[in-house]
């Protein structure tokens, strides 16, 4: 259930909110909040009732039960003109517009009826409504299309019109519905961009849908999973995968214990240790973190179920390097991967350095084990000497001659 102190800060609320369809619950129960000025990115599985929560928010559903708050007051069951004329604005999965007609005409018809409720239909549009319009196209970078007619524009463009439309309704809260899905990397850093401009220079509160973890993670505050219309997980990106059931139901690593074809013979490298080797206190705490989630991507990969969310950790930890960091071996050849699944190119042979960088390291910290257990028994045989020594004018006992015995041969054990 959502607190019922009032919190100013809190701009949406959703109250134990359920949407049956017959015998179908779409969304069961669900509860939570999202504060002004934030991102909340909600993820789930198809048909996990995503799209179907917005549609009770923005009332194109009305809710089976529970209460729905926004900006201090209810919109429960409202109409949806009565909700977007309240502040929040939404866009689609799939492309929403009027293709027969331009760019610029599709943004004002939204800044004319989606801010106020106009009685009169007006021939004209206000001076006020045109400024929000240019203002919104420029914003979502679409100025220099104004003119062109919507069915000429490519997917990314489709994407930014919808945006463009709603923001020019002025909104306070902004719900996105895929706002990427399709494009390609490229394309994807380039709404990020608009979203992140959105958030700074309108102060809009936004949530949004995607499948797109990167994209997700990397834009949102909080972060809410959905799962049969039932909250699965809410909080931190960086919480989401260290939640068992998340990582089961969602992003797919319940089978990372299990290697692969790939590599044949050498997967042992990543799954005989389990604790990192040699003297910690060498390397910093950074250095220790990357390379765990590396090791960890890496036996995501060899077990051939590695999707986007696992290379978001090792990405995060390698843009938190310090200045004085100084990279390691394991950085560089995670890097190396992150670019190339960005860019979407072949990582097998990425992988496989750092596969190699693992073997080299293991094989130096053994070294450094071993070298430190000799001069450990030397150390042992200096003490020994030092005490048959001290009593050679005294004379001396079994028990030292046994001592100095001992450490000899713990020397020649450790030396093979």
């Amino acid at each position: 259930m959502v607190d019922k102190t009032e919190d100013s800060s809190v701009l949406l609320s959703c109250d134990s909110v359920t949407k049956n369809f017959g015998a179908l619950v779409a969304v069961n129960n669900l509860s939570f909040e999202v504060k002004a000025g934030t991102v909340l990115g909600i993820g789930g599985p198809n048909g996990a009732g995503k799209t179907t929560l917005y549609d009770v928010i923005t009332g194109v559903n009305p809710v089976s039960s529970g209460k729905i708050n926004f900006n201090g007051k209810s919109i429960t069951n409202l109409q949806p003109h009565e909700i977007c004329h309240a502040g929040i604005a939404r866009t689609f999965q799939l492309n929403a517009a009027f293709e027969t007609m331009s760019v610029i005409d599709n943004v004002l018809i939204a800044a004319h009826h989606g801010n106020t409720k106009n009685k009169v239909i007006k021939v004209n549009y206000t001076n006020e409504e045109r400024q929000r319009a240019d203002s919104a196209l420029e914003v979502c970078g679409l100025t220099d299309k104004a003119k062109h007619i919507v069915s000429s524009l490519n997917l990314i463009e489709h994407k930014l019109l919808m945006i463009a439309a709603a923001v020019a309704t002025k909104p306070l809260l902004l719900l996105m519905d895929e706002p990427v899905g399709g494009l390609i990397p490229k394309e994807i850093d380039e709404v990020e961009k608009v979203v992140r401009n959105l958030i700074s220079t309108h102060n809009m509160t936004v949530v949004v849908i995607e499948h797109v973890m990167r994209f997700l993670v990397s834009l949102s505050d909080e972060v809410l999973i959905m799962n049969y219309g039932e909250k699965l997980y809410h909080g931190s990106p960086e919480g989401l995968t260290d939640d068992k059931e998340v990582v089961e139901v969602y992003l797919g690593e319940g089978m990372s214990g299990q290697i692969g074809t790939s590599f044949k013979g050498k997967a042992s490298t990543v799954n005989k240790e389990t604790e990192l080797k040699g003297d910690l206190s060498k390397r910093s705490q950074w250095a220790i973190d990357v390379e765990l989630a590396s090791r960890q991507l890496l036996r995501q990969y060899l077990s051939g179920f590695v999707y986007p969310i696992d290379f978001l950790k090792v990405e995060r930890l390698l843009d938190s390097r310090p200045e004085t960091e100084k990279s390691t071996n394991v950085s560089r050849a995670a890097k190396e991967i992150i670019s190339a699944q960005a860019d979407k190119e072949e990582m097998s042979p990425h992988f496989e350095w750092l596969r190699r960088v693992f073997d080299e390291s293991y094989k130096i910290r053994d070294g450094e084990t071993a070298k430190a257990k000799n001069n450990q028994s030397d150390d042992t045989i200096e003490i020994a000497v030092r005490d048959f020594l001290a009593k050679e004018t005294n004379g001396f006992t079994n028990s030292d001659i046994e001592k100095l015995r001992e450490a000899v041969n713990a020397s020649r054990a450790n030396n093979g």
